[in-house]
């Protein structure tokens, strides 16, 4: 889940999301275009319309499955 830093994995974050290398982000999120904890804290920006707290449910379904609560909100 993201924190208000927008970071999913603040355990292994060693300084900012954008100072992570590939080879962290591959280890953190697999194989993604952009690093999802950067900017929005969305782990789908290219889904986002808007902010994340805009997101419907049927789109929280849709990106990250049966979860509890949005895990991109900070």
């Amino acid at each position: 889940m993201c924190n208000p830093k927008g970071c999913e994995y603040p355990e292994k974050l060693k300084g900012e999301p954008g100072d992570c290398s590939p080879e962290q982000i591959r280890e953190c999120h697999g194989d993604v275009p952009e690093h999802s904890c950067e900017e929005t804290g969305c782990e789908n920006p290219e889904k986002l319309e808007g902010e994340p707290g805009d997101c419907s449910p049927e789109q929280i379904q849709e990106c990250h499955g049966d979860v509890a609560e949005h895990p991109c909100e900070g």
